[in-house]
């Protein structure tokens, strides 16, 4: 039994012997394998690193760029995958039992999860703008949310995600549905946000917003210096400027464009309104901040100063992120952009977007698609609605005077954009006609350019109505039914096709009033903003179609069918125009002054008490004596009324011929 357990022993120590020497060969060759795997993995880095540019995987926003708590957020590992997963699930669950705040906490987290995650940025800026601000009460507190989701995108989802198509789609959309439609209730109080946002921004423009030299007033803040500090560090003058500034407790920065914008106003007209008893007057500080910045002698340099902080805050990756060279070629094309406007920013979004990210192997094809449907958008909206007229209410920006009006300039840009990118989107396509806007964007196009011709037309004037005969013509060449010839409509003369877009408008008594009321408004609110030849020709086209109509009632013995005389109408355009809250007082003061002296001597006594109400309750208190002066012959008017009526019965055969020029 001993020798047995001996010979044993003496097997299984030989055995034991033998598997170490097997163990040792075995992590020889594994730990040559391991180095040899190791170094065929750091050989190949190089190529996929390579591989991964050439099919734009990744993007030059590194680790090192991200702030710490983002940076850290990315260096979790496989943990983060699993951690995204389980945020998404809870934010759909959050959302469904409406739990906005805390949603939105989580969203913040998973966009520090995921930074170079599109998605995730999209889905937390859709949460502030629409979610989460429907929720709250008040107009002040909705846009908190919708710039917060703004912000989310501009000055985060796009600084890690630069190439990324689906923001630029979300932004623009925010700006272009969201502020600029009429959907949400508060659409008003936003479209005033922005709007003196982007005054206080840029500064008061001038009253006659077709004013070429906008352009080149944005051209100086392109080409302005773009180191503030160092501009200032070595140039003395502005050193010793900015001394006086300091001085006056002003500091080259935001704050000092938002005190030019609030009190250094030129065109708003504001102070000869003011009542003047009791009026109160500006403190010492503020009294002297106003004389050195509207001092002459410093106006070159201080010019030169906001320049260069409006190039810094528009360039500000947390504040604007936006590129000043490209919104310049964006005027350089489109005209005098105005910057107000909800629709102009959709514009750039979508437009500076398609830019960015053409050639991207990754782009989303509908999200591309999608932004550049918003560029055809916010043309069309700014042909619309372009002209802001504000009146702004700095205290509460969102209670500023805010209406936007027409602006046909934009027309030919929609049209050319119609062209340009419906042959890059369908160029190939089979169905392509070069010269139009591609078989997916035709309809659009053609439906765009039927209502552009009536626009131009109802504008008025030699250069509106060539540009819509050219955009007739080119429907009646490229606007065809199925066996390529042109549609019946076209089969006619301009003169006869415009007829025939208006005539139903005319068939009526009724129809034809509240036609030519149209045009007899419009001509007050251009005459509102100072535009005199648009007021003119828009009552020069209230006066052809006044004219065009009584052609078939001549006969009309009982005058049942006959208008009221144009200048009647005028009047009762006019009486509703000053009494209607819609209209700012500075707007009423200058219409009152475009008005004829038997038009403000009848409607005098029966607008003044609207005129005393509104400017009891403006801020500061406006004196009614200023914003509509009495009319000369009161009195006399007073005793025989009948006069004045006699002479507006005959209003529209007193249009002078100068004035009829103007119009043409």
């Amino acid at each position: 039994m001993a020798q047995l357990t001996q010979s044993n022993m003496e097997t299984y120590l030989e055995g034991r012997t033998s598997a170490m020497r097997g163990d040792r060969w075995v992590r020889l060759v594994s730990g040559v394998l391991s180095f040899a795997c190791l170094a065929c993995a750091m050989a190949l880095i190089g190529p996929i690193n390579d591989i991964r540019r050439e099919e734009q995987l990744t993007t030059d926003v590194t680790v090192e760029g991200l702030p710490p708590d983002i940076a850290l957020m990315t260096k979790l590992g496989t943990l983060r995958a699993l951690a995204i997963d389980i945020a998404f699930i809870r934010l759909e669950e959050l959302k469904e039992e409406n739990r906005y705040f805390e949603l939105m906490q989580l969203s913040n987290w998973l966009c520090k999860l995921a930074p170079r995650y599109p998605t995730v940025w999209s889905y937390s800026a859709w949460n502030m703008a629409y979610n989460i601000s429907v929720c709250q009460y008040g107009d002040e507190a909705r846009w908190l949310w919708v710039s917060n989701g703004i912000d989310n995108l501009r000055t985060r989802g796009l600084v890690y995600n630069p190439k990324s198509i689906t923001l630029y789609k979300e932004l623009a959309w925010i700006f272009y549905h969201k502020i600029g439609d009429k959907l949400d209730d508060s659409h008003m109080a936003y479209k005033a946000e922005l709007a003196v946002e982007m005054e206080r921004l840029f500064g008061e423009p001038p009253l006659v917003l077709e004013d070429e030299g906008a352009v080149e007033r944005f051209r100086v803040i392109v080409e302005a210096p773009r180191d503030l500090q160092k501009w200032i560090e070595e140039t003395p003058k502005v050193q010793e400027l900015v001394a006086s500034l300091q001085a006056l407790e002003l500091q080259p920065d935001e704050s000092l464009l938002r005190f030019v914008a609030e009190h250094m106003r030129t065109y708003s007209d504001i102070e000869q309104f003011v009542v003047e008893e009791g009026q109160l007057l500006p403190t010492d500080l503020k009294s002297r901040r106003k004389m050195f910045l509207g001092d002459p002698a410093n106006k070159d340099l201080l010019d030169q100063l906001y320049a260069v902080i409006r190039s810094d805050i528009l360039r500000d990756t947390e504040k604007y992120n936006m590129n000043i060279d490209y919104m310049l070629s964006l005027m350089e094309e489109y005209g005098p952009i105005e910057w107000r406007s909800p629709f102009a920013h959709a514009l750039y979004w979508a437009s500076y977007g398609d830019k960015v990210t053409t050639g991207i192997k990754s782009r989303d094809e509908n999200d591309t698609m999608n932004a550049v449907r918003f560029i055809f958008f916010a043309l069309d909206q700014l042909s619309r609605s372009g002209q802001v007229i504000l009146e702004p209410n700095f205290v509460q920006p969102g209670k500023s005077f805010i209406n936007p009006q027409p602006d046909p300039s934009y027309i030919r840009h929609m049209h050319e954009a119609y062209i340009k990118y419906g042959k890059e989107q369908f160029g190939d396509h089979p169905d392509f006609v070069e010269g139009t806007a591609g078989p997916n964007y035709s309809t659009g196009h053609e439906n765009f350019l039927m209502r552009a011709i009536r626009q131009l037309y109802l504008t008025g004037g030699k250069k509106n109505m060539d540009e819509a005969k050219e955009y007739y013509f080119y429907l009646r060449k490229f606007d065809l039914d199925e066996f390529g010839i042109p549609k019946p409509r076209y089969n006619t003369t301009f003169k006869a096709f415009i007829e025939r877009q208006f005539k139903e408008s005319l068939d009526t008594q009724a129809g034809a009033t509240a036609f030519i009321q149209a045009f007899l408004l419009r001509s007050l609110k251009e005459a509102a903003v100072g535009q005199v030849a648009r007021s003119l020709s828009s009552f020069a086209t209230a006066k052809e179609w006044y004219e065009y109509y009584h052609r078939d009632v001549k006969t009309d013995r009982n005058t049942r069918r006959m208008l009221q005389p144009l200048g009647i109408m005028r009047r009762d355009i006019a009486t509703a125009f000053m009494q209607s809250p819609e209209f700012s007082a500075q707007e009423k003061a200058r219409v009152w002054k475009s008005l004829d002296l038997p038009t403000r001597q009848a409607i005098y006594d029966g607008v003044l008490p609207f005129i005393e109400q509104q400017c009891k309750f403006h801020s500061p208190p406006f004196d009614p004596n200023k914003v509509t002066p009495t009319p000369p012959g009161m009195e006399e008017h007073r005793k025989n009324p009948e006069s004045v009526l006699t002479e507006l019965r005959h209003f529209d055969e007193r249009v002078s011929e100068g004035e009829k020029k103007i119009a043409d």
